[in-house]
């Protein structure tokens, strides 16, 4: 009888071990298939911004291109005054500020007034004077002022708006820009060209951006930079 219970007892013991290697064997196999399917999604992510990265530089460079030969060509060949400033006008947008020279502080006043003039919205500037953004790279900065540029863009052709806003300030160890309106808001859920533009610029930057809207109660554009992956070395 004793030999039998003692049997009983060993046989349990090695179905307990079989069972726990089977449980630590398929948890180890679920953890292998999670840290590839992280590392290919990790990969299609780099993938992904590294395209982003190059047909936003791709755009730039048409930009500039498009800029320079309505300045030197076009522009020479206008006579009405009128026409001639709105081409001075279209050039300034598609060049980009030279950030050797106006800080982006300056670079976003002169965004709202200019925004303000063409459209005849009021746009109130609110930049905090302890925020400097000159230790952010001439790119990143770049990629900063297209986002909030595009903003006002849309603020101008959707938002049926006769107010907007755009408010920076420090928030913690991040930068906080936020555009906002008093417009109708997002009408539907898709997003065109602008908005997708915006994402992607924000994801080279590594920011989190965000459309806040509420129907008939205009729409914020929230953008929350990191410093710490920001500064240049």
């Amino acid at each position: 009888m004793h030999g039998s219970l003692e049997a009983h007892e060993s046989e349990l013991y090695l179905s307990l071990i079989w069972l726990f290697v089977a449980i630590i064997t398929v948890l180890m196999l679920f953890l292998c298939y999670l840290y590839l399917a992280i590392k290919r999604a990790l990969r299609r992510e780099s993938q992904s911004l590294a395209f982003s990265h190059l047909a936003i530089e791709g755009m730039e460079s048409e930009r500039r291109r498009v800029s320079r030969e309505l300045h030197d060509i076009v522009l020479p060949l206008v006579r009405q005054e009128q026409v001639s400033d709105i081409i001075r006008t279209i050039c300034m947008e598609l060049m980009p500020p030279d950030f050797s020279k106006l800080s982006l502080n300056d670079s976003f006043n002169d965004l709202c007034a200019r925004f303000s003039a063409r459209t005849l919205i009021k746009c109130a500037c609110f930049i905090d004077e302890e925020l400097n953004f000159k230790k952010i790279s001439a790119e990143n900065q770049l990629h900063l002022y297209r986002i909030i540029q595009e903003a006002f863009t849309n603020i101008e052709k959707h938002s049926k708006a006769t107010e907007a806003s755009l408010v920076a300030r420090p928030s913690s160890e991040n930068i906080l820009i936020c555009v906002s309106d008093d417009g109708v808001g997002l009408r539907n859920e898709s997003e065109g060209l602008g908005m997708m533009s915006m994402r992607q610029r924000a994801a080279i930057i590594g920011a989190k951006l965000d459309f806040i809207s509420e129907s008939e109660n205009g729409l914020m554009v929230r953008i929350e930079l990191p410093l710490a992956v920001n500064l240049e070395l």
